[in-house]
């Protein structure tokens, strides 16, 4: 299967990228030590446990359901930045490892958006949950430089 723009391009802001690990591999290798997964498509509740055994988290390529408002993220004053996934992976039910959706990512400029997942729930065909929001140019220097992510510096409003 060939890689797309997006895998290729997230996968160039870690340290190192394809990483072997046994009979498996990940994506990229983070600054700070870290292992991780890049999709861009659900996968069954088994292949995400399998994968998690080499990876330490998933970036997952959101755009197109936020493009068509399938993902929605919002800023409520007294809860945070919440958001609503309609169609969700429900894949990643299992999932153990942090995850960051990829809301919006222009590659020709490099602006874009994703969202830390602090917390999230399944239910159906749609998943709900809470986040922090950062910029692609915090997930970057977090990647291949280990720059702290923090809500503070690298939050869009």
């Amino acid at each position: 299967m060939t890689e797309s723009w997006w895998h290729k391009e997230i996968k160039s802001w870690g340290a190192e990228t394809e990483i072997r690990i046994g009979n498996r591999r990940a994506d990229c290798h983070l600054r700070g030590g870290k292992r991780a997964e890049a999709q861009s498509r659900g996968l069954p509740s088994a292949e995400v446990m399998a994968r998690e055994a080499h990876a330490d988290l998933w970036i997952l390529n959101c755009t197109a359901a936020h493009r068509t408002h399938r993902l929605a993220v919002w800023e409520d004053p007294g809860l945070g930045w919440l958001f609503r996934w309609d169609r969700s992976w429900q894949g990643f039910a299992v999932a153990k490892r942090p995850a960051y959706l990829n809301l919006e990512l222009n590659i020709r400029t490099g602006h874009g958006r994703f969202l830390e997942v602090t917390a999230w729930t399944f239910d159906g065909y749609r998943t709900v949950g809470t986040g922090h929001v950062h910029t692609a140019a915090a997930m970057r220097f977090w990647m291949r430089y280990d720059i702290p992510l923090t809500p503070e510096r690298s939050t869009v409003r």
